[in-house]
């Protein structure tokens, strides 16, 4: 049986530089000269450059190179133009500005006794107003069904009476446009950043849905030192979250934006699939990539690690504050009792604007704030006991002694939760002084007078040895790299920690902070070993026939002063007197003006400053998650709910709102739509 003869394929139809060329399969060879001419408008967005012999197109965007010869056509061109993120935001900007442009009239008011003003003439575009709404809707989480609401549009006609109502389509339109035009912003602010990326991120199950959802935020220090926190997708992921699903889920995120081969450390949770996930992910990273091979890759969230502790230390002795437990849910489960309760504080004259709420079993910082809050309101239970028949579970003054000294124990805890808890979370080097100061404290509360004190404080060593029985080698470096600190607060703290061993651990601490500054030089020397080679070759090939073998001497020498320059700012950086301790002290200010001095040390600094030590920067995407799983309301597609609370948290930072986001005092995002194509496609629903 004969074989047929393969048809001959046209590259490009519409790539004018070989019009009408044909590639013949069979032979492999073109069968027409290109023209030399690009009359393709493609070129209108590529720049063609002869490098290094070869020909290159040079996006006029990104300035990536694609290959350019006549017989490669243009539809990689095409193709690469569809998918350049700054191409997109370029569009975006220049048809933003057209509209600022055209919005930014100036008006002239006249104001008139009756109350009324009136105004000069004006160009009105509602472009303009459709995406002032979008971002309103963003901002404020109102349900994109408020665009078709009569009131809405009646106030929007009172103001401008050539306002035409928008469909929620329409809407949801615009606020992809602003999702796209601000991912975009974002795409490129990673690209061009030099350091290295922390990843944070976290997995949220959705109620009576059949996916959840996992945030992903980037921490970096940019070039001009200054800390940022980006969450970088809210991406569904359909259940159950296996290590596989999630591990290929975080993956394809990190390689969508090109940081994979940046990475700095992943800060987890201790859920249980989170040690599988981030064996699987090793394994598909490349080593040489990470800091010290990965070894220093997994960092646990330290304030889900301290709630763990404390959760476990508090359910050992939760009898011992039954009864204040029992009295603040008799007065508050209901709202007569409530009235009467505030009726007696009133009298009484405590102005405390604390409300009584019963603590939830699974946060340990409620039963904290159940705790200070009942002690201020200590007089009114007594008053109450003595009218009220049905209260019969007043506490006695020895559990009011307990609930005392159970406050000022946990209050430390609160605080540091609190500090590590909050959006604009503070650099890494704070994690060792607050994390061993409250195991030094644990030891304390070994000598409390009250059995229930004890028990509490067993409990939690027993745990924080599981936990954080060797401190994190990244953490300890970033204690090192404060100069109020160096290795004179670990010298400190370790000899009370391990006793006659710490001085094993002071040098286990001192051996990674200089094996860290050795790898980071020789990843710096093997950047530059190209303009190395040739430097050496100019500069001794009049001297040396081997021309080769002096290249390498010379590169054998460079690597030599390099090393003892590397122990020249070990030594000098260790070896100076620390700094005062000062609690307003800019750290992050300091390496930069000290980057000159110790150009390795500083880039260490910029990458390990930048770790969390909590996983809040996902976490706090999440504060409002319960509108999303509302019964009451049908869902937003997947892509739409990320849009949203991407768009969301990128806006809120430009304002400096950031705290705002980690709150649920706004209204929730729903819909009355059903986008069941979309949605069914995400879920894997038929």
């Amino acid at each position: 049986m004969s074989t047929p003869t393969p048809t001959p394929i046209v590259v490009d139809d519409d790539d004018s530089s070989h019009q009408g060329a044909v590639y013949n399969a069979n032979c492999g060879k073109m069968s027409s000269k290109p023209t030399g001419r690009l009359k393709s408008i493609v070129w209108q967005h590529f720049e063609r450059k002869e490098i290094n012999g070869v020909q290159k197109a040079v996006c006029n965007y990104c300035k990536n190179r694609l290959v350019a010869r006549s017989t490669d056509g243009t539809r990689h061109l095409r193709d690469h133009m569809k998918v350049c993120l700054l191409r997109r935001q370029k569009v975006i900007t220049d048809r933003r500005q057209k509209d600022i442009t055209q919005y930014a009239t100036p008006l002239r008011t006249i104001k008139h006794d009756q109350g009324k003003t009136k105004s000069d003439a004006f160009c009105f575009d509602p472009n303009v107003t459709r995406k002032k709404i979008a971002r309103m809707i963003i901002m404020h989480e109102y349900p994109l069904s408020v665009v078709e609401h009569e009131g809405f549009n009646d106030v929007l006609s009172s103001l401008q009476p050539l306002w035409k109502p928008v469909s929620r389509d329409e809407i949801k339109k615009e606020i992809m446009d602003i999702y796209e035009y601000e991912r975009a912003k974002k795409a490129s602010a990673l690209d061009c950043n030099q350091s290295r990326i922390a990843i944070t991120t976290k997995m949220w199950t959705v109620e009576n849905q059949s996916v959840g959802y996992m945030a992903v935020t980037a921490h970096f220090i940019d070039d001009s030192w200054t800390l940022q926190s980006h969450l970088l997708r809210f991406i569904p992921v359909s259940t159950p979250h296996t290590a596989e699903v999630v591990c290929d889920t975080l993956l394809h995120c990190l390689m969508d934006h090109n940081i994979d081969r940046k990475l700095s450390a992943l800060i987890v949770d201790n859920c249980s699939y989170n040690e599988p996930m981030i064996q699987y992910l090793l394994l598909k990273l490349r080593k040489d990539d990470l800091i010290m091979h990965g070894q220093l890759f997994h960092i646990r969230c330290f304030v889900n690690t301290l709630n763990l502790i404390v959760k476990d230390g508090l359910s050992v002795i939760s009898d011992a504050i039954a009864k204040i437990r029992d009295s603040v849910s008799f007065w508050s489960e209901s709202s007569k009792g409530m009235e009467k309760f505030e009726e007696i504080a009133h009298l009484l004259g405590i102005t405390s604007d604390r409300k009584l709420v019963p603590d939830c079993a699974a946060s340990w910082n409620s039963t904290y704030l159940m705790i200070s809050t009942a002690l201020q309101y200590k007089s009114v239970f007594s008053l109450l006991d003595q009218h009220e028949g049905q209260y019969g579970c007043l506490p006695s003054e020895k559990d009011w002694e307990l609930a005392h000294i159970l406050e000022e124990k946990l209050k430390s805890l609160y605080d540091v939760t609190q500090l590590f808890s909050n959006v604009k979370y503070p650099t890494s080097n704070l994690f060792f002084l607050h994390v061993y100061e409250i195991r030094l404290s644990l030891d304390d509360w070994l000598s409390s007078s009250f059995d229930e004190i004890k028990k509490l404080a067993r409990s939690m060593i027993e745990n924080f040895k599981k936990y954080w029985k060797d401190i994190h080698g990244i953490l300890a470096v970033a204690c090192v790299l404060d100069p109020r600190y160096k290795m004179k607060l670990i010298e400190y703290y370790f000899p009370m920690l391990f006793g006659g061993d710490f001085s094993f651990h002071v040098q286990r601490v001192h051996s990674l902070f200089k094996d860290l500054a050795n790898e980071y030089q020789s990843k710096c020397q093997s950047s530059n070993v190209n303009s190395d080679l040739d430097s050496s070759s100019a500069t001794l090939s009049e001297f040396c026939p081997y021309k080769k073998h002096a290249q390498f001497i010379m590169l054998g020498f460079q690597d030599f002063i390099k090393a003892k320059q590397v122990r020249s700012e070990l030594d000098s950086y260790l070896g100076e007197n620390v700094l005062p301790l000062t609690e307003d002290f800019d750290i992050l200010g300091w390496w930069k003006a000290n980057t000159s001095r110790y150009p390795t040390l500083s880039k260490i600094a910029r990458d390990i400053l930048a770790i969390p030590v909590s996983t809040v920067g996902s976490g706090s995407a999440f504060s409002t998650s319960g509108g999303f799983v509302s019964p009451h309301h049908r869902k937003l597609d997947p892509n739409t709910l990320e849009a949203l609370m991407c768009s969301q948290s990128w806006l809120r930072g430009y304002l400096g709102d950031l705290e705002s986001t980690s709150f649920s005092g706004y209204a929730t995002f729903f819909d009355e739509e059903n986008d069941h194509e979309e949605y069914q496609e995400v879920c894997g629903e038929s």
